[in-house]
């Protein structure tokens, strides 16, 4: 029986900050919609074309994104990495913008052979997604993995660890959210020197065309880039490509470091 006080993981929302933004945006394009019924003349057609505007560009993506997270935490699961390091002689993995912890502590409590898993992330409470090295360290605990999991803060650009550290790295909707210069080019560059020869790169990234990313991002979609160009940038960094996966719109593509 579980007690009412005992603790719990926190994983939070996707982008939660993001999603509550939008939503009250969007609310308020709908308000002056309605509002524009009982105007008259230019105002009526400004407050129109104002809140439609507002509603197609905040609160459609502010709703579609909170019906993401809802699906996406109910079908969560670790990814195909599990199935790649399950032979290998105490693997040490990196998670790459690990966040609270979600896939990274999941894919811990599958770890076998003395395993241990790495993850950083560039931990802000005023991040985009709300983010926190004590939450996420707390989550590990609370789960159990806290002996098999270590949590830091660290860029996926400049990767604080040693060459050839490690048997696989993953990044999970990471790499579009790198917008500086050149920014997936180098955090691709810090991947292959960080792992082993042999060693596997594992990159989860929604494609851009897909219906489902549409429907629940609308016009935001476009911050997404089409799956080709993710192939194209990991063969163009030296990786040999092992396979792609596709979860709706959510492609997950394998490479190995020759």
């Amino acid at each position: 029986m579980i007690k009412m006080d005992e603790e719990k993981p926190e994983y939070g929302w996707y982008v939660k900050n993001l999603i509550v933004n939008f939503t009250i945006l969007g609310l308020l394009g709908l308000s002056l919609t309605i509002l524009s019924f009982f105007l008259g003349g230019y105002l009526m057609v400004t407050l129109i074309i104002s809140g439609i505007a507002m509603i197609l560009i905040f609160l459609w993506p502010g709703i579609g994104m909170g019906l993401m997270n809802i699906i996406l935490n109910k079908n969560n699961s670790p990814g195909n990495e599990n199935e790649l390091i399950e032979n290998i002689e105490s693997p040490k993995i990196l998670d790459v913008g690990c966040g609270t912890g979600r896939h990274a502590i999941k894919t811990a409590k599958s770890l076998k052979n003395d395993g241990h898993l790495y993850g950083i992330d560039i931990y802000s409470k005023t991040a985009i997604g709300g983010n926190a090295l004590d939450t996420v360290q707390r989550n590990a605990r609370l789960e159990g993995v806290d002996d098999k999991t270590t949590f830091q803060f660290g860029s996926a650009i400049e990767i604080p660890f040693d060459d050839g550290m490690f048997d696989m790295v993953f990044f999970s909707s990471v790499l579009h959210e790198l917008h500086m210069e050149n920014g997936p080019d180098k955090a691709l560059d810090e991947a292959y020197r960080v792992l082993k020869p042999g060693g596997y790169l594992n990159i989860g990234e929604w494609n851009r065309s897909s219906w489902q990313l549409i429907a629940y991002c609308g016009i935001f979609c476009l911050v997404f880039k089409r799956h080709r160009h993710w192939l194209n940038l990991i063969k163009k960094h030296g990786f040999k490509i092992e396979g792609q996966r596709k979860n709706g719109g959510f492609y997950t593509f394998s490479a190995i470091k020759p």
